[in-house]
């Protein structure tokens, strides 16, 4: 576990882009360099349909909307680095904010980095911001908490593994705060990806009643795993 000095998770870009280009070039390092042959299940085709940019000061993003089981949609940017790849893939999975533009510079990060991302909305969080309100439509935070292994981000892996220039066998995760325990909720229960980045990870959650806790499935963790967390974090304290 690599702890770093400050985790404000939710701060405008400008306030900590510093904080989030030395985390995110080292995850990207470990990401890189620890890609392992963990297999992976096929994945039937993904449905969607196009979508307006709710950020339109993020160049290059294709938006688009996710149609999950029950009704749900899931909006979701996919990020295209240079080059013709293929190219290995991160699924970028949000804070308890929702799909915040603070978590979207962190996304941008990565593909710059040279990797194709997938970032979007994994559950519809109960805090009433701009986030969480582009996220109305994807799965309750009740869902969540009452089964994790079935709710943390499994339609944007899904879609990870059938985008045009993907390498369907380097799917990795990174997942932030509440999205950090939604990564090792889904790699430990059957994802089938190769790497796992978690920032901060919320053991558990400030919620009541909050979901089971990662350790009770990190047996399951079959992917390599770099776990970063902010000595000075408020939102989720180093000690979780």
């Amino acid at each position: 576990m690599w702890a770093h000095e400050k985790g404000e998770l939710d701060m405008p870009p400008t306030a900590q882009s510093h904080t989030n280009s030395r985390r995110t070039i080292l995850g990207l390092l470990l990401l890189a360099a620890f890609f392992s042959s963990v297999g992976h299940a096929q994945t039937p085709p993904v449905r969607m349909s196009p979508a307006d940019s709710p950020y339109p000061d993020v160049a290059g993003a294709q938006w688009t909307k996710i149609e999950g089981a029950s009704g749900r949609k899931f909006l979701t940017a996919i990020l295209r680095p240079e080059g013709t790849g293929p190219f290995p893939v991160v699924v970028v999975l949000h804070s308890a904010g929702g799909l915040s533009r603070g978590n979207m510079s962190v996304a941008e990060d990565v593909a710059r980095a040279g990797f194709l991302v997938v970032y979007g909305c994994w559950q519809a969080g109960n805090r009433q911001n701009e986030g969480n309100r582009l996220c109305s439509e994807a799965t309750p935070q009740a869902e969540w908490v009452a089964d994790p292994a079935a709710h943390s981000g499994k339609e944007l892996i899904a879609l990870a593994r059938t985008l045009p220039g993907a390498r369907a066998d380097r799917i990795g995760l990174y997942g932030i705060s509440r999205g950090g325990h939604a990564a090792l909720w889904a790699a430990s229960t059957g994802a089938g990806v190769q790497a796992v980045v978690v920032d901060a990870p919320a053991h558990t959650p400030v919620i009541n009643p909050h979901p089971a806790k990662p350790l009770d499935v990190l047996a399951g963790l079959a992917a390599p795993l770099l776990m970063m967390h902010g000595t000075a974090a408020q939102d989720v304290p180093v000690e979780q």
